[in-house]
């Protein structure tokens, strides 16, 4: 029998291979059950599903699940991740689940977990879970004598939007005028009715809901892609600022109508910047990982802003800035968090609040861009590829020695990373960075010859592995 495993985020695989079939998303509910009642007498979970058309079924089968082991299942239908951790934590439930991708494609789905605290579960939890899952897996529980029961609760959602509009930084957007891209995601009803309610002027789209096309042409992974579209929309309806969603509403990505993409770190900057000039950035430290550019740390120095590292991912990010007691971190991608005593996950429609505060409070004075332009970023190039087979710890090696000969190449002051995707299958993910401003043609070079030779290794059957050593 298979066994299950957490990724970066939980449980993330395409729908309808191992495990995504109704018997075992079942007994992960009951593993789940278990793991609740193991710590609790009252046994609540809150579960939350973005829009893609599995999640409905796979949501059912877990609250079969937990409800099997007795615990009580506040059922929050269609929310965002952080809406379910934000709810977790308000109603002090054992345990938050969320069925999402994410901003994976339609085929895809996945299990995130958020403790009653309403942060990502840690490693030593995880570990607990998976051998229960695994447990269960091999020999299928009983159901406990008492079920539990299950209450429908999607108007909490009117809970998450009052919420956001008491703690939006500022009393009123109006004058301000936006583009709305919700990626036919969790976010489509939440984020237009926050940003109305604070007397914005928004235009929404890509708010429709089918089941079947979340994050398709549309939401931040496609803006970040194809960034003209949603430019031209800005130009079309005389607007500044687009803001786009992913599908499970963490993630954020901003176009400004000039074209200028502003990724996860130029966010950070404005943000950081900003809380610090309030006196709001506490320790004036701000998180973030070592995927962003090394010229963001050395632009935040300058003014005064310090940078503490965490490992990828938001179980990680939350780890390092609430052991730290850090108001601020985030990752390139456009996952931002902010730690305000309020807040936990990374929420794309709380961050774009914040931002929406910094254009009212310098309107007419100072743009997002001229903010931004600021960092003076190194020249950098990152690849993403697909490659369908798994590479042995000799291929492995073979890659480092190489990428180690491209970075010295390179120069002093400059790295390569190679990585593979946590959260899509058989994508791999090359970023190469020098330090020298007049070397983004070698950076490309460097980078291009690092596929090139992965995509080789990986061809070679003589070293070819068929499972991971």
């Amino acid at each position: 029998m298979q066994r299950i495993e957490f990724g970066t985020d939980g449980i993330r695989g395409i729908v309808g291979t191992w495990p995504w079939h109704k018997p075992i998303i079942m007994r992960i509910g009951q593993a789940l059950g278990e793991f609740i009642q193991l710590r609790s007498n009252s046994g609540c979970a809150v579960i939350g599903r973005d829009t893609r058309a599995s999640g409905a079924d796979y949501l059912s089968d877990l609250s079969t699940g937990l409800m099997g082991q007795g615990v009580n299942v506040i059922n929050l239908g269609i929310m965002t991740t952080p809406g379910v951790a934000f709810l977790t934590k308000r109603f002090k439930a054992d345990l938050g689940i969320i069925v999402s991708a994410s901003h994976s494609s339609l085929e895809y789905n996945g299990i995130k977990l958020v403790g009653m605290n309403g942060l990502r579960l840690q490693q030593e939890e995880e570990n607990e879970i998976e051998s229960i899952i695994n447990k269960f897996i091999e020999i299928q529980p009983k159901f406990s004598d008492v079920l539990g029961q299950e209450t429908n609760a999607d108007h909490l959602g009117n809970v998450y939007i009052d919420d956001h509009v008491r703690h939006c930084p500022v009393s009123s957007l109006e004058g301000l005028k936006l583009i709305l891209d919700c990626a036919h995601g969790a976010a489509s009803k939440l984020a237009p009715e926050i940003f109305r309610k604070l007397g914005a002027e928004i235009i929404v789209i890509n708010d429709k809901l089918n089941g079947n096309n979340i994050n398709y042409h549309a939401g931040s992974e496609h803006v970040r892609a194809y960034p003209d579209e949603l430019v031209n929309k800005l130009h079309q309806t005389d607007t500044e600022y687009g803001f786009a969603f992913d599908g499970d509403g963490d993630r954020l990505v901003v176009v400004d109508r000039g074209g200028r993409v502003f990724d996860g770190q130029d966010l950070l900057f404005i943000l950081a910047l900003h809380y610090k000039k309030l006196g709001h950035l506490r320790n004036d430290t701000i998180v973030t990982t070592r995927l962003s550019n090394l010229g963001f740390e050395e632009s935040l120095l300058e003014h005064g802003i310090n940078v503490t590292y965490a490992d990828k991912g938001d179980k990680n990010l939350e780890a390092a800035m609430w052991g730290g007691n850090f108001v601020l971190g985030g990752e390139i991608g456009g996952n931002l968090l902010i730690n305000d005593g309020y807040h936990t996950a990374a929420d794309a429609v709380y961050t774009s609040l914040a931002l929406a505060s910094v254009i009212v409070q310098n309107k007419g004075t100072i743009s997002l861009r001229s903010i931004a332009d600021q960092i003076i970023k190194r020249p950098q190039k990152l690849i993403s590829f697909t490659i369908f087979k798994t590479f042995s710890k000799a291929q492995l090696t073979k890659i480092e020695i190489e990428i180690e000969r491209l970075r010295q190449e390179l120069g002093k002051g400059s790295r390569i990373l190679f990585w593979g995707s946590a959260t899509e299958h058989n994508v791999y993910r090359i970023l190469a960075e020098g330090e020298r401003q007049n070397a983004q043609e070698e950076v490309d070079k460097a980078a291009a010859a690092g596929k090139q030779f992965i995509e080789h290794v990986a061809s070679e059957t003589l070293f070819f592995s068929t499972s991971q050593d």
